[in-house]
């Protein structure tokens, strides 16, 4: 084995070393699949033996230079972003960022690079962008007016516990309050074995499309809600426009007592004599609704009075393991399980609304509010807990579907 590939894998406990007969191939850096390298075995390889891949970002990190390379690309050479040069104040510690030309480790990186995946969600970490500049000679000639650069930052690591992602975020964040216009540091998340969810079809339930469809007068207001929903791609704001529909639903919730003494009212042959009096009476019996504090209670009842169980069976059954267990997001955020277990969807109950009801609620005021009221819980926006956001998600928009049909 090659001594320099030797020490790159002992940097790098996830990377593959594979020894072929003309050339050494390394797989699974930054624990991303779509990327790989191949070496002929003449090459020199010490360029790339103190390197590390973090994992969630587009950079190496070399450990004998104390230097973070973030894989950038090409900067006009007239733009002035490419002399950009900072100290920033993290921690109790200076790092240098600087953009510069790119690195002799990342140059032989590059060149080596070998997708190993049709698409990849990382963009193959802008390594075969950089390739193409690199080895290809039309995309030589035709960025000629540009540099090729990396952006570095140089200070003790070891101070900070290799918090490369906290540092990056801070980065961003900085970068961004002084120049709008700043590259901006990719973060993706990390890899996890993601669970797979199903989503319960009404189609697949009946096994037939309905050859007639009775449309109802669904509100405008809601319809372009849905529109919204169903085109965002983030699972967090799918799950907060869903949530919408429902509040505004309830917003306009009355309880069947005001609603017949409304009724009662315009019913009533006297109206037109004692209008005033009539007037007031309705304005004292909706004092006390509009007044109502607890919108939690309007949104109950919105769910409850439009909605059955029968009408998220489906839903709850196609994802019964899950909704069999608890749940505990990354942030702290714990929601009770809905069932007994995963046998006993069939014995879901009305009474059973409220629960779920309470669940989706807490999520939703998570989402927006950052914290569980009384507690420090939060929903991290992560990969793993968008996954575990799905089957409530789809819960969630089955019934702010019931409520949009229902609603009067």
């Amino acid at each position: 084995m090659n001594q320099n590939l030797t020490k790159l894998q002992t940097n790098n406990k996830g990377i593959i070393v594979n020894e072929l007969p003309e050339e050494y191939q390394i797989l699974n850096p930054w624990n991303d699949k779509s990327v790989s390298f191949s070496f002929p075995k003449v090459k020199n390889l010490k360029a790339i033996k103190n390197l590390q891949f973090p994992e969630q970002l587009v950079a190496l990190f070399d450990t004998e230079l104390k230097s973070l390379e973030f894989i950038y690309g090409i900067i006009e050479k007239e733009n002035k972003i490419s002399e950009r040069q900072f100290d920033f104040l993290y921690k109790g510690n200076i790092f240098k960022c600087n953009f510069g030309n790119i690195s002799n480790s990342l140059s032989l990186l590059a060149k080596s690079f070998k997708e190993r995946t049709a698409e990849s969600a990382t963009d193959y970490r802008n390594l075969r962008f950089l390739r193409d500049i690199l080895t290809d000679k039309f995309y030589k000639e035709y960025f000629q007016d540009h540099i090729i650069s990396s952006f570095y930052v140089q200070g003790n690591f070891e101070n900070i516990n290799y918090d490369y992602v906290g540092l990056s975020k801070s980065l961003n964040f900085y970068m961004a309050y002084f120049d709008r216009n700043t590259p901006r540091i990719l973060i993706h998340a990390k890899n996890f074995e993601e669970e797979k969810h199903n989503k319960a079809c009404m189609y697949e339930l009946f096994d037939t499309f309905p050859s007639l469809i009775n449309a109802v007068n669904i509100d405008s207001t809601l319809l372009d809600t849905f529109m919204v929903a169903n085109q965002t791609e983030n699972i967090r704001l799918k799950f907060i426009f869903y949530f919408q529909i429902l509040e505004y639903a309830s917003y306009y919730y009355l309880d069947g007592r005001i609603q017949n003494k409304i009724l009662q009212t315009f019913k009533n042959p006297s109206i037109f004599d004692k209008p005033e009096d009539f007037s007031k009476s309705l304005i004292e019996e909706l004092k006390d609704h509009f007044s109502q504090k607890d919108d939690s209670i309007k949104l109950e009842k919105t769910i409850t009075e439009n909605i059955s169980i029968e009408d998220i069976r489906n839903e709850i059954s196609a994802n019964k393991d899950f909704f069999a267990q608890d749940l505990e997001f990354e942030g702290g955020l714990k929601i009770n399980k809905i069932l007994k277990d995963a046998n006993s969807v069939d014995n879901l109950k009305e009474d059973d609304l409220i629960l779920i009801k309470k669940n989706i609620e807490r999520i939703r005021n998570v989402l927006v509010h950052l914290r569980e009221s009384r507690e420090n819980k939060v929903i991290l926006p992560s990969a793993s807990n968008n996954n575990k956001l799905l089957p409530y998600l789809f819960v969630l928009r089955r019934i702010a579907e019931k409520v949009a049909i229902n609603f009067q």
